[in-house]
């Protein structure tokens, strides 16, 4: 849910914070008083293009932050996006959204101090808010989510799921398949070319770490006489002349052990000369081991600098190490071993492809078998909470296309959903999208979600002009089900009418002030006193009469009465779903004809 929200800069709105509770917050005030700015800025977070008319006069930027409480399920389903910007969240931890809206319409986002393109704004934010406005889209003007809204009211989650696991493992065979004939159909080109690379590796033979001792050795090899009479000299005086440095420390070493019992000083001094000794020694025979190494066959410096010539063009060629060079010739084998098999491989994985293809098939014909008789339920039960909406000539059709074929299949099987709409009886319905207005829009969506229940995974709506054009005994129908929605999600609310704000569980007043020759827009959360205040001025206009105020506390006594009774219909187990009669299967059988033809 959405628990706070901090806004500075944006229009008429200075810095206004706001902290939300679960359940219905409703926002009211007078027309103009900035409460669709509030809704300008839940735009920006779900990743709508920034306007630089929408910064406040004097203000370089306008900047919108959102904290987000998300359940388990939320951050499961967040997870994707937030795995992608390296976002580890707990599920106690709030996530903040950040949008930073220059004068230019440029900007900044950001989702928990990780930077963010508004793409993964949008993905994000989707998950999170929905927006019933005139102005704004949401989820019903997205043709791609009433196919997602279908879904959930059939309960086909699990087996979409089961379903896009062996499509993906299709598609991935048809990806890899491609591949292979592509490869394959260079062929013989391609095999005689590895196999010249590979016979050119072979010839030299190259090992793990040759290159480095060999170019050790040459640096030797390229000073040998030099480091011969080093050499020599070094086990002469060491330890094979007359006065060798080894034979005057034993005369030392004698003289100092005859007094080592007497003398600390001796003792110390015949310990040095010990090891004194034995360091000459060991010095003698390096020298001596190395005068070994360093005398060389003829010819050897000239075969060390061809190897080392031979490597270092294989190196250029294929890799930058011994290592690199040989796992690369690995790779061109078994590329090799494939194009020379490439018969056998495209025909086991042209058996996989056809096997995967034919089970999602299989996959897909089922959902869509589910989805036919789930549309018509579903356009019925809208139907039906449409009328208790005072919209009681609005028909819903859910319009199912079904695309054949291997090329029809997508990502969530082969059909594809539409919600036709029309609002007046005798009128044809068209694109639910085209020809109903925001506050019918907000009323279908209010009715999709009351027959959806749990089905729909959005964490907060937002509903803007609910109420447009109602009243009355219907302000009281819409108020009981956005009370009745806000108890599975948050709802938040701008509305000019007192039978829908009544039922809040938190309510806000949104005002315009007016001090030093600017304007800016306030936002206070009412107590119980102020709420009937503003409910009287909702119902009687800015002079605020005993009778009016009398009303506003009776619509909260009747509001809290009804709440309590949506709170029992809520705990109770939900309804199985009727069960469908046989007409509904031969309209469902004519739904799929349609779809086929």
């Amino acid at each position: 849910m959405l628990n706070y929200l901090h806004i500075r800069g944006l229009a008429l709105l200075d810095d206004v914070a706001l902290e939300f509770e679960p359940g219905m917050n409703v926002l009211t005030g007078e027309t103009g008083a900035g409460k669709s700015i509030i809704v300008d800025a839940l735009t920006l977070l779900r990743g709508a293009r920034g306007r630089g008319n929408l910064v406040r006069s004097g203000a370089d930027a306008a900047r919108v932050e959102a904290q987000f409480l998300l359940g388990e399920p939320a951050l499961k389903r967040s997870a994707p996006v937030l795995d992608e910007l390296g976002v580890a969240l707990e599920p106690e931890e709030g996530l903040v959204m950040t949008r930073v809206v220059g004068r230019s319409g440029r900007g900044r986002s950001a989702i928990h101090a990780s930077l963010a393109t508004l793409g993964v704004l949008e993905r994000l934010g989707e998950q999170l808010i929905d927006i019933c406005s005139q102005h704004e889209h949401h989820s019903l003007t997205h043709v791609s989510r009433h196919l997602e809204l279908l879904d959930a009211y059939a309960g086909l989650e699990a087996e979409v799921i089961a379903y896009g696991e062996v499509w993906g493992r299709w598609r991935e065979s048809v990806r890899a398949l491609d591949e292979l004939r592509e490869r394959a159909s260079q062929g013989a080109a391609r095999a005689d070319y590895l196999r010249f690379q590979l016979e050119e590796i072979d010839r030299v033979g190259p090992e793990p770490g040759e290159y480095e001792r060999l170019r050790a050795r040459l640096s030797l090899l390229r000073d040998a006489h030099r480091w011969a009479s080093f050499a020599h000299q070094a086990q002469t005086v060491l330890y094979e002349a007359d006065d060798a440095i080894a034979g005057r420390l034993a005369v030392l070493l004698d003289e100092a052990g005859r007094g080592a019992d007497t003398s600390s000083v001796l003792a110390e001094m015949h310990e040095q000369l010990t090891a004194a000794q034995v360091a000459c020694e060991e010095a003698a025979s390096a020298a001596s081991r190395f005068a070994g190494e360093v005398e060389i066959d003829p010819g050897e410096l000239d075969l060390a600098e061809e190897r080392l010539h031979e490597l270092e063009s294989l190196r250029r060629k294929h890799g930058g190490t011994d290592e690199e060079l040989l796992a690369h010739a690995d790779a061109m084998r078994r590329e090799l071993e494939e194009l020379e098999h490439a018969d056998d491989h495209v025909a086991a994985l042209e058996q996989r492809e056809r096997e995967l293809r034919e089970a999602s098939a299989r996959l897909a014909d089922a959902l869509h078998e589910r989805r036919a008789g789930a549309s018509l339920e579903l356009a019925a039960a809208v139907e039906l909470e449409l009328k208790a909406l005072h919209i009681p000539g609005a028909r819903l059709e859910v319009q199912l296309e079904a695309q054949e074929g291997g090329a029809g299949l997508g990502a969530r099987g082969r059909d594809r959903v539409e919600f036709l709409f029309s609002a007046n009886p005798g009128e044809p319905v068209s694109a639910l999208t085209k020809v109903a207005s925001g506050g019918e829009l907000s009323r279908v969506l209010l009715a999709m979600k009351g027959v959806l229940a749990t089905g729909d995974h959005v964490t907060t709506y937002v509903f803007d002009e609910v109420d447009s054009g109602v009243g009355g005994a219907v302000a009281e129908a819409i108020g009981r089900r956005l009370y009745r929605a806000a108890c599975e999600r948050q709802v938040l609310c701008i509305t000019h009418l007192p039978q829908i704000a009544a039922f809040a569980d938190a309510h806000f007043r949104v005002e315009k002030h007016t001090a030093g020759g600017r304007t800016r827009t306030c936002v206070t959360r009412l107590d119980d006193a102020a709420r009937v205040e503003e409910l009287a001025r909702m119902l009687g206009g800015a002079r605020v009469t005993a009778s009016a105020r009398e009303h506003a506390a009776q619509l909260l006594a009747e509001a809290r009465k009804l709440r309590r009774q949506e709170q029992r219909g809520a705990k109770k187990p939900a309804a199985k779903k009727p069960r469908r009669k046989k007409t509904t299967r031969k309209r469902a059988d004519k739904s799929r004809g349609r779809a086929r033809a």
